[in-house]
């Protein structure tokens, strides 16, 4: 066991190689980025899906694992995996359902008020998903027909064991789209399909035509898969390692840009906060721009992170067992300042929305900013509603990044998940200086007094601003 006088000598070393450090800084030459915008990376594996529709798909493959029981709130999961799953296959019956006033559309989906606004973030990236075809006069849950069709035929599917082959589906469009052909018998052995599911299926995409490339979505593959209901073969395997955000990349928001500083990343997560589409040709790069209130919302949340370390890092500089160290609070004021601007420095993947969740975090993180020390995830308002969150595994400690919802940014203050952080934070900067002075002679403590109006000078320890 390490000795008191251990702690206090490693401590020593801390704050002396911090004091060298910032007293040998120059001014840095670069100031915080303005906010810019550029051309969003989003490209639709396939053509016929805008960016925006590409990224509803992202949207729409976690909202069909919520509907199928398979993630979101645990207390609405087993009646997800049973409601409607004794409904026949009939696709003007779903859509009376869902639609005629006489019917109740809770006989085949649940009433899970989680996923309200989650709905609300699909539909504003394609508003043919909602129910009511984006009339945003209508706040609803209920997403389009079509969508609660497909759930039924993949809840029949899952619990029948069934597993369908997508490259067989996809490669008879033709006769998904024709309601003039007819499938033989061979083409429904190879798509795993009886003649009723098929047609249930081709009503679906006669009625939506664009579902169609939905399901030429890896995001939508994913979830399909996940869900036990695909057939494994080579375009599986290919849309699989398609699914994730190789090549994204954060820009520069704010604070230090050097190798050796701190990263912190914020990545925007299933949030309505992109324009999408306005002057832009379909089918193309460039398709989204971040709200000035996403922008406004990495500017405070980079504010109260720095607020947050300063404070971790003065409570151990001026804590008890610190008192023989010779800075008082306007030279702390002054070391902080040059610290945050060396060693902490923020970045932003907001070129574009992202859908990152605890499932699938770990790999999503490490392919969007690889860069990034520390990670924040911005859901969108009450979005965290529709995420189970399992406090031990799924954000610090357990893992190097926590969830904010957006509207809760200027709340933070005081908030324990960003203290927590912060402190973690403040330990990182505080290796990486230590890591960088590791020449620097150690020397014998010295007293030190914090009270006004004494003079520090006669101390070979004080601190000393160079650029005065």
């Amino acid at each position: 066991m390490r000795s008191p006088d251990h702690e206090e000598h490693i401590l020593f070393l801390i704050i002396f190689t911090i004091l060298v450090a910032i007293s040998s800084l120059t001014h840095p030459s670069g100031t915080d980025a303005s906010p810019g915008i550029k051309p969003s990376e989003n490209v639709s594996t396939d053509g016929r899906l805008t960016p925006a529709q590409a990224y509803a798909a992202e949207v729409l493959a976690y909202l069909l694992k919520i509907t199928l029981g398979i993630a979101g709130d645990p207390e609405y999961r087993e009646q997800w995996r049973l409601r409607g799953l004794n409904e026949p296959l009939d696709f003007e019956n779903v859509v009376e359902t869902m639609t005629e006033t006489d019917k109740n559309p809770l006989d085949l989906m649940v009433l899970d008020p989680n996923i309200l606004d989650l709905t609300t973030v699909l539909y504003h990236y394609d508003k043919g998903l909602s129910l009511y075809e984006g009339d945003y006069g209508v706040t609803s849950i209920y997403p389009a027909s079509e969508f609660i069709a497909i759930r039924l035929l993949l809840l029949k599917m899952m619990h029948n064991g069934e597993k369908v082959s997508l490259s067989a589906i996809l490669a008879r469009e033709n006769l998904l789209r024709d309601p003039a052909l007819e499938p033989t018998v061979e083409d429904l052995r190879a798509m795993n399909l009886t003649a009723g599911e098929f047609n249930f299926l081709r009503q679906i995409i006669h009625s939506k035509p664009h579902l169609l490339h939905y399901l030429k979505s890896p995001s939508l593959t994913k979830a399909l898969w996940d869900a036990g209901v695909l057939e494994t073969d080579p375009l599986v395997q290919q849309k699989l390692s398609q699914s994730g955000y190789q090549g994204d990349a954060c820009r520069h928001l704010t604070g230090s840009d050097q190798p050796d500083a701190i990263r912190i990343a914020f990545i925007p997560s299933m949030t309505d906060e992109f324009l999408h589409g306005e002057g832009a040709a379909p089918y193309e790069k460039g398709d989204f721009e971040p709200t000035p209130f996403l922008l406004r919302a990495e500017t405070m949340l980079a504010r109260e992170i720095e607020a947050a370390t300063k404070t971790c890092m003065e409570k151990e500089l001026f804590s008890p067992k610190m008192s023989q160290f010779p800075m008082d609070e306007s030279e702390w004021e002054v070391a902080w300042a040059r610290i945050a601007r060396e060693y902490l420095g923020f970045y932003a993947a907001d070129e574009r929305p992202y859908v990152v969740y605890p499932e699938n975090a770990a790999r999503a993180v490490g392919e969007i900013c690889q860069q990034a020390d520390f990670s924040v995830i911005i859901l969108g308002s009450n979005v965290y509603k529709s995420i189970f969150f399992d406090q031990r595994t799924d954000s610090y400690p357990a893992v190097s990044w926590i969830y904010v919802d957006i509207t809760e940014i200027r709340h933070l203050k005081g908030d324990v998940n960003l203290e927590a952080a912060a402190c973690f934070i403040s330990k990182g900067i505080t290796d990486r200086i230590l890591a960088g002075q590791m020449n620097v002679p150690i020397m014998p403590p010295v007293r030190m007094n914090r009270e006004p109006g004494l003079n520090q000078a006669s101390s070979p320890y004080s601190f000393h601003n160079n650029d005065d």
